[in-house]
């Protein structure tokens, strides 16, 4: 093998010969050129591919529609830069309503309505919701709301039917009063009535004349305004012939004459109220009817030991608004059938007459034993007494004519205070 032969590669010579080869090392420039061209590569692809990705989410434009109107966006707006862009499309917040209606504060209510694809978007999301081309927008004027309010309950006054025409006025159902629910308005101040959560029951007050059963011949003798001095040489005839009344008395004189009223029930005979003080009742408000009727029934009761809520109303007035006013209060009120007109003082024949004249079995008859001079009354008993007898009638109390008539309630004829009371 010649010398030239010897000047190729020795490593390839050496591998030829069956010998390992050694690596020989590049030199330190050609080897960080290298580096240095890798490192550019790589910048310049991560660059282009950065460049490209911020294009693609900042820069591009892409169309979308909002409120069926086509535009363009780009990719870094998110919905709540796009609404502040076009001042929210001209849509308006809700207005803040009174309880009745009334604009508080014009702007006050619910925020503009945005919908992406049908899709609500809060007003929180807004700002991290980023359109997609084709995207379908959707924004609304927001909706009206209603200020806060308190809630209250409050009674419904229950409503009052009288029938009128009878002797006897009694309470036929006991009112009450319902429940009905209201708001308050926390701005205005405002009272509305909602629901009502318990209806009322009407007060029914019914009227009937006592009618006897056929077999019987009854009237009642009823003196008013007493007791006073009249009432024992009244009394007196009654016992001697065997003759019942009925006594509505004056409170204030019950209290000063306790032994009278005591005699007028040892003897058989019945006692009422005739009030305490005898004023017109229908002209007192609630709490002083209340009070007045309350005084009566209370003297009464102390006087004579026994309970009764059976009134005769002065001068008989005891109009609807005393009964809603009252009807707790109340058992009955008792009116008449024959009105002698003693109190004119018009002479003992013609009081006389006056009973007679309209005597049935049922009757009421109107007499006084106080409130003035009573000396006719008592000449004149005995024999108007005499006459009853005579044509055949039973002089009895008015319970006792309450408890011969069935229509009555029960407990009616026994002075109690109307049930199912307010």
């Amino acid at each position: 093998m010649g010398a030239n032969e010897n000047n190729g590669d020795s490593s390839s010579s050496l591998r030829g010969n069956g010998v390992e080869a050694l690596d020989i090392p590049t030199s330190p420039k050609r080897r960080n050129t290298r580096i240095a061209v890798s490192i550019i590569s790589v910048a310049l692809c991560t660059a282009l591919i950065f460049g490209a990705w911020f294009w693609w989410n900042n820069y591009r434009t892409f169309n979308v529609t909002i409120n069926n109107v086509a535009m363009q966006v780009t990719a870094n707006q998110s919905l709540k830069d796009v609404l502040e862009e076009h001042h929210d499309f001209d849509k308006k917040a809700g207005r803040l309503l009174s309880l009745t209606g009334k604009t508080l504060e014009e702007h006050g209510g619910a925020g503009i309505s945005v919908k992406n694809n049908n899709a609500t978007i809060s007003s929180g999301d807004l700002a991290n919701t980023y359109l997609r081309s084709n995207d379908s927008i959707t924004v609304q004027d927001g909706k009206d709301l209603e200020e806060r309010h308190t809630v209250h309950e409050k009674d419904i006054p229950f409503d009052t039917s009288i029938t009128t025409g009878g002797a006897i006025q009694f309470v036929e159902q006991q009112g009450r009063a319902g429940r009905q629910e209201y708001w308050v308005g926390d701005r205005s101040g405002e009272q509305v009535d909602k629901s009502v959560t318990k209806q009322p029951t009407q007060l029914k007050i019914n009227s009937l004349s006592p009618k006897p059963p056929e077999d019987k011949k009854v009237i009642a003798l009823t003196f008013d305004d007493g007791p006073s001095n009249f009432t024992a040489p009244i009394l007196d005839i009654l016992k001697s012939k065997g003759a019942k009344a009925t006594f509505f008395d004056i409170g204030k004189q019950s209290a000063e004459m306790p032994q009278m009223e005591q005699q007028i029930l040892a003897d058989g005979n019945q006692v009422g109220s005739h009030s305490n003080t005898h004023p017109d009742l229908t002209t007192l408000g609630r709490d002083a009817l209340r009070k007045e009727l309350d005084a009566g029934f209370s003297a009464i009761s102390s006087a004579s030991n026994t309970k009764s809520r059976m009134l005769r109303a002065p001068y008989g007035a005891f109009n609807k608004q005393c009964w809603s006013d009252a009807s707790d209060m109340v058992s009955s009120n008792i009116l008449w059938t024959t009105d002698t007109l003693d109190w004119k003082r018009p002479g003992e024949q013609a009081i006389k007459d006056q009973v007679l004249k309209h005597a049935y079995s049922g009757a009421i008859v109107l007499m006084h034993d106080g409130g003035g001079d009573r000396t006719e009354d008592v000449n004149v008993l005995p024999s108007i007494i005499d006459a009853l007898h005579a044509q055949g009638y039973e002089l009895v109390t008015v319970n006792d004519l309450i408890a011969m008539d069935g229509r009555f309630p029960e407990w009616v004829a026994k002075n109690e205070v109307a049930p199912e009371s307010k």
